[in-house]
């Protein structure tokens, strides 16, 4: 395992649990991808050294598109430069232009520590 290329992803609570596990283990991943989640925007600082690239889908009536505004935010406002990408007129299920998207695919494995 190469400790200097750990990434994490989820999608719906699984993208909370991202933004959790990053939070809780700063110093571990080389890059996130949550995908329709949210987080607690008082960790943004702890975690804005991190490349975090989130999804969203802007009519999303399962996680409101808002925690992912609002971690953009918190993020920025930290330092960080997140990558954000909201789908129109894509509900929940925006994992799907998200893990389709070779763009994303490219950034994320060009992350290292």
């Amino acid at each position: 395992i190469d400790t200097n290329r750990i990434y994490i992803t989820g999608l719906s609570m699984g993208g909370f649990g991202t933004f959790d596990a990053v939070a809780r283990h700063p110093d571990l991943f080389a890059a996130a991808v949550p995908v329709c989640g949210g987080g607690d925007t008082s960790k943004a600082p702890s975690i804005a050294h991190i490349p975090i690239w989130i999804f969203t889908g802007a009519e999303d009536r399962s996680v409101n598109p808002a925690f992912s505004f609002e971690m953009v935010g918190a993020l920025t406002k930290a330092g960080a430069h997140p990558g954000f990408t909201q789908y129109p007129e894509v509900g929940h299920f925006s994992w799907i232009g998200a893990y389709s998207d070779s763009t994303m695919m490219s950034w994320l494995f060009r992350q290292h520590k």
